[in-house]
């Protein structure tokens, strides 16, 4: 059956109104539903009504005071959405200089910029060494780049230069390492050799004459002394024989020109690592010359070397070789002499300016020599200035070297079209030529330019703000370079002050990160994470822990610097929300509050930027717990200053809500002040500033801060006293201001559903309640209960004052009025649709105020718990609603109750041809179509409160024609069986009506019970009987009427039922004596199964009440016979009268079925039978039972006549 149209009314007839015309029709095929069901759904979830759904004046009426606290929260969402926002990623970061300490700006006097710009030039004039490395080659390239750095004008740059050029050249030094050789032939007899080295320089426009006038040469050198010749006359010896021993030959000789390396024992792969210095006349035609040699014996050296010291020159180098010469040759008589290993011979003209290192092939005396291997130098071009001074103090050449590279740097910086920031720092060709120069010049190390290069550079930065990635670069290089005493005092003493300048400088840059490094611009924190990196590397460095020993250690640093410029920040913080604060009013006592609102969001902030970004970098990098370090602070200062904030704000008040003495109600001017949201705006702010203290390390230290919630629990207990008031006021507002919602807007998931705005304005308010709570999310469980407790109770007194109102409504418009037509109108279904939906708004309650974990708390930590309880109350509202409903709900069902009435009559007067399906149809018709509007109108459970009131009443009208109608037939009985479960059906409408469980409850099962004893033949219902007496029996324990003491069992081969009375205990006294004559009936019933089985009793037993028998029975009975059905073993004990009729004394059943043998199996041994102790009953009448139906059918005979004797038998029981 399909929905009707707009039915704006049910019409229930009258009971006065004439029948409807009945037609005859053709049983429907499937099984008949209610039809208004179809397509409506099974479940029906509560939903809240959407709040645009409220009407806006009952709003307004309040001045929106519950929406102005449920506000809140989504404000400070907003508030905390705004501090994560990414708007400002992409903005550059702000510059350094701005908030970093100012460095101290060294400046050279003109003097000193002067003689620096000469040294320059002069290094540019004496460029040694071939061009390489990327460096620039053309001299006057150099020239112009000096120029334009140090911004020199044409006429000062020719003056300056002349001066640079009257300066004396210096002298070129070449720097040689001898590394290490590898492969050298094995001269001893053990296969290995012990190599040593002579070196020096020869000048190469003296070689030949020295060696025609000075060499005097073994007999195979004679030999080959014309190869010799062309192979350009080297110097193929200039070493001495020495004993194997580990002073050096180098420390007993005073050679200036000829140096020796230590003697390597037994190896052919010598390393020696030892440096040489020699100075150079002419670099173009100069050559270093170097003979390796097997020590064998010590015999002339101390004598020859003397020698040495009379050479004034290169010329003289001839005579001491031919010395040397002879003295080997005199004592090769007496015993060995060095063996020579080979040589090598290398011309510095094509030495390259950044050095050289790399293996040098030897070479023999000719080419007949057997010579192997090949040796490793490291060679390196130097200059020093014949100025009287030390050569190994080179302090002047490093301090210049280091200011020019910072003029460099100012240079290029003042060239460049980017920020400094984004600078790789690499320098052009002709700076690092010049500075390159300057250094081999000056014979500056690798080390000191490593850390002319930070110095430099670190100094700058502080100026220009570099890249750290540069910086960090340069401490990786310095940090691979430097080794111990590598550097000089007066070095390391600028290297610690260089250090602490840039150590203190980035310090003061943490102090104030969050202004130099904002949380939300990533290019700020990139540098922020670069320059935390490049502390962390300083502090890492060996030289910084040599040079720095008295540093603290990095972590304690960052710890101090953070602490401090948190403070200083807050007390900035501070500054700015008491300016802003001014802008919200103008108040004194509300600014003071504001600027706590205001100041509080601000750290939240600050907190998630924290917590966010700046943890991950400092704990990453630095291994630093910044967000602890920062939380700790700010919670000791914000929560002092917040106290005192509320103190000058509420005086009095607040000291006793901290002593927690009882508030007094106070003025109403300071109670509407309270209910102002900035209390509450302030409490959520520093909820969210206490939940960011979850994310510290577990401490046993318990914060201030975390009692905040104590600081409002006067504002709180105030808002639910008051918001109690508003909420009856808006109720009352809501129901003057009601208005029909359209099906289209009151639909929330029920199609056609009818709502007005009250139920919506209604339970609106109720959920701002609860969501208000939600959002304070009282800290303390236990303290909470009450508020809760008191919110519960007023919401749930305010669901029951909406439901009697609305209800008053109902009853005015004549709802419960006897007199005239009754109607069902939207009206109707609006009040129950209303009542039902505030009912399951406050059955929401438990969940959303979280009454479980509220309760347990309450009860395990006081006795509270077990005087109120907070689902009771909501239970007790429900309750009471439901009941409202229920009121107006069957008011509908009796009134249909007359019509229903009376096709349950038709039902049952049906001629006996019509079939259930058919007799039944009136009543489902007239049940579908009178429901239209209650189902398209009512909310699901209200329809289904219609129904089970119908249902009810239809189960009601059933029972009444049992109980008052006269006795049917039962095939009458049968239909009506049928009927009612085609109605159980009719009201499931498969799964989509009433719940089954509801349908059938005890009433629909008892009813069914009912008639399916009616619909049964005489027969039946006797057999019925019996099983009733066997269930009696069963559940009969008394032995208060006497006990019967019986053997029983049958005999399958003769089919015979032996029965043997033993005794009985116990027998009630029938006489006047006090004593029975008792004796025992034996019957088998029903009698229609055994009917040609007779009565058997025992004798009579005189004066006695535990007669004793002894008798035994046989009965000739099938086994067929045995096994039906109620089949049943009657005892039935007497007390015999003479003179009166004989008196019942008690009665015992025995299923048949279980008498031993009735199963088939063999029984031998009678006596071997347990004994079966049988309780006496007297006579039970059940109410309904197969004995009332049976005396019901007057028609029937044999129904009559067993009435009768079992009549007879409990009217002698009685």
């Amino acid at each position: 059956m399909e929905l009707g149209g707009d039915v704006s009314r049910l019409h229930v007839k009258s009971p006065k109104s004439p029948r409807r015309h009945r037609k005859q029709t053709t049983p429907p095929v499937s099984t008949r539903v209610l039809a208004v069901l179809e397509g409506k759904d099974q479940d029906e979830v509560f939903q809240s009504a959407p709040r645009e759904l409220q009407n806006p004046r009952v709003q307004e009426s309040d001045s929106n005071f519950f929406e102005s606290f449920t506000a809140l929260s989504w404000r400070q969402e907003n508030k905390r959405l705004r501090a994560a926002s990414d708007e400002d990623h992409e903005r550059h970061p702000p510059s350094e200089s701005q908030f970093a300490i100012k460095p101290e700006v060294q400046h050279l006097s003109k003097k000193e910029f002067e003689l620096l710009y000469i040294e320059v030039l002069y290094t540019i004039k004496h460029k040694i060494g071939t061009t390489a490395g990327g460096h620039l080659p053309y001299i006057q390239d150099l020239y112009q780049y000096a120029q334009e750095a140090f911004r020199i004008s044409p006429e000062d740059h020719a003056r300056l230069l002349a001066k640079a050029t009257k300066e004396k050249p210096p002298i070129v030094i070449l720097n040689v390492t001898v590394i290490k050789a590898r492969d050298l032939e094995a001269k001893d007899a053990d296969g290995f050799s012990d190599p040593y080295c002579m070196l020096g320089i020869m000048p190469g426009r003296l070689l030949d004459q020295d060696l025609s006038s000075a060499a005097v040469l073994s007999d195979e050198e004679e030999h080959h002394k014309k190869d010799e010749k062309k192979r350009g006359g080297s110097l193929r010896k200039f070493s001495l024989t020495k004993k194997k021993r580990d002073k050096t030959v180098k420390e007993l000789l005073p050679a200036k020109l000829i140096k020796t390396t230590d003697v390597k024992p037994n190896t052919v792969n010598p390393v020696w690592e030892e440096k040489f210095r020699f100075d150079l006349d002419d670099v173009g035609t100069d050559r270093l010359h170097l003979d390796i040699w097997d020590h064998d014996e010590e015999f002339s050296v101390i004598d020859a070397a003397k020698k040495l010291n009379e050479v004034q020159s290169m010329k003289g180098l001839g005579r001491f070789f031919k010395q040397v010469a002879q003295s080997a040759r005199s004592g090769k008589k007496g015993g060995d002499v060095d063996d020579f290993l080979g040589c090598v011979t290398v011309s510095m003209h094509d030495l390259p300016s950044t050095g050289e290192e790399k293996y040098f092939q030897l070479h023999g005396r000719s080419s007949k020599s057997n010579v192997q291997g090949e040796i490793k130098l490291r060679l390196q071009l130097a200059t020093r200035e014949d100025q009287g001074l030390d050569e190994d103090d080179n302090w002047t050449d490093v301090r210049q070297h280091e200011d020019l590279i910072c003029l460099f740097i100012e240079h290029e910086v003042r060239r460049l079209r980017e920020l400094p920031s984004s600078w790789s720092g690499k320098l052009p060709r002709a700076a690092t030529t010049i500075l390159h120069q300057h250094a081999i010049q000056g014979d500056v190390t690798d080390v000191q330019q490593a850390v002319c290069r930070w110095m430099a550079y670190s100094r700058k930065h502080m100026e220009y703000t570099f890249s750290y990635e540069l910086l960090l670069r340069l401490l990786e290089n310095l940090d691979q370079k430097w080794t111990a005493d590598s550097l000089s005092r007066e070095e390391e003493q600028c290297l610690n002050e260089s250090f602490t300048a840039l150590k203190d400088y980035c310090m003061s840059l943490i102090r104030k990160q969050r202004e130099v490094y904002p949380y939300n611009n990533k290019h700020a924190l990139s540098r922020l994470h670069q320059m935390v990196h490049v502390l962390v590397k300083i502090y890492s460095m060996k030289v910084f822990k040599y040079v720095c020993p008295f540093a603290k250690d990095l972590h304690s640093e960052i710890n101090t610097v953070v602490k401090r410029g948190t403070h200083e920040w807050y007390e900035r913080a501070i500054h700015i929300s008491k300016k802003q604060s001014k802008l919200h009013t103008i108040d004194q006592e509300e600014n003071i509050i504001y600027s706590l609102i205001d100041l509080t969001n601000c750290l939240n902030a600050d907190l998630y930027g924290a917590i966010n970004e700046y943890q991950k970098i400092f704990d990453q990098v630095a291994n630093v717990n910044y967000f602890s370090v920062t939380y700790k602070q700010l919670e000791k200062l914000h929560s002092s200053h917040v106290i005192k904030g509320l103190e000058d704000e509420l005086g009095e008040e607040f000291a006793d809500c901290m002593k927690k003495r009882n508030i007094s109600k106070g003025s109403k001017e300071m109670q509407e002040g309270i209910l102002g949201t900035t209390y509450f705006e302030l409490y959520l702010a520093l909820q969210e500033f206490c939940k960011y203290g979850h994310q510290l390390p577990e401490s046993l230290d318990t914060l201030q801060i975390e009692q905040y919630y104590k600081w409002f629990h006067f504002a709180v207990t105030r808002w639910i006293a008051v918001a109690q008031e508003k909420a009856i006021y808006r109720i009352h507002k809501a129901i003057e201001l009601d208005k029909l919602l359209s099906s289209k807007t009151a639909d929330l998931g029920n199609s056609g559903t009818k709502f007005s705005t009250s139920a919506v304005d209604v339970c609106c308010c109720f959920s701002q309640i609860s969501e208000f709570w939600r959002q304070l999310s009282w800290p303390d469980v236990v303290d909470s209960y009450s508020m809760v407790l008191k919110l519960t109770k007023d919401m749930c007194d305010c669901g029951k004052v909406y439901a009697d109102l609305i209800h008053q409504k109902l009853i005015d418009k004549g709802y419960y009025d006897d007199e005239g037509q009754f109607d069902v109108t939207e009206q109707l279904c609006i009040t129950i649709n209303n009542i039902e939906q505030v009912r399951r708004a406050l059955k929401q309650l438990p969940e959303t105020l979280n009454f479980v974990d509220i309760q347990h708390a309450v009860e395990q930590g006081s006795e509270l718990g077990t005087k109120f309880n907070l689902h009771a109350t909501v239970r007790e509202a429900d309750q009471s609603m439901v009941e409202k409903i229920q009121q107006v709900v069957d008011r509908v069902a009796d009134k249909m109750r007359p019509d229903i009435k009376s096709d349950v009559f038709h039902l049952n007067w049906a001629p006996e041809l019509v079939p259930a399906e058919e007799a039944v149809e009136e009543l489902m018709k007239y049940l579908d179509s009178n429901l239209l509007t209650l189902n398209q109108y009512l909310l699901k459970a209200n329809f289904d409160r219609i129904l089970q009131s119908i249902w009810v009443e239809v189960l009601e009208e059933f029972n009444e024609v049992l109980v008052t109608e006269e006795s049917r037939k039962p095939v009458i009985y049968k239909r009506m069986y049928d009927a009612l479960g085609l109605l159980v059906d009719f009201f499931h409408a498969n799964e989509k009506g009433l719940e089954m469980k509801k349908i059938t409850s005890d009433q629909c099962m008892e009813l069914k019970k009912l008639l399916s004893l009616y619909k049964k033949d005489t027969l039946k219902l006797i057999t019925i009987f019996y099983e009733e007496k066997l269930k009696q029996q069963s559940e009969f324990t008394s032995k208060e009427y006497g006990v019967l003491n019986v053997r029983m069992c049958y005999r399958n081969e003769t089919q015979t039922m032996f029965v043997e009375i033993l005794n009985a205990k116990d027998v009630i006294p029938l006489d006047a004596n006090g004593f029975s004559d008792p004796y025992v009936l034996i019957q088998f019933c029903p009698e229609h199964v055994f009917d040609d089985v007779p009565m058997q009793q025992t004798s009579i037993k005189k004066k006695t009440l535990n007669p004793v028998f002894d008798e035994s029975f046989e009965f000739n009975v099938s086994i067929d016979q045995c096994r039906q059905r109620g089949a049943v073993l009657v005892f039935t004990v007497m007390d015999h009268d003479y003179v009166f009729e004989n008196d019942f004394a008690g009665e015992a059943y025995v299923d048949m079925c279980n008498i031993p043998g009735v199963d088939g199996q063999d029984i031998s041994g009678f006596d071997a039978l347990a004994i079966t102790a049988l309780p006496l009953m007297q006579p039970q009448h059940k109410e309904n039972g197969a004995l009332d139906i049976l005396a019901s059918r007057s028609w029937d005979k044999d129904a009559q006549e067993f009435v009768k004797k079992r009549s007879k038998v409990e009217e002698k029981a009685a």
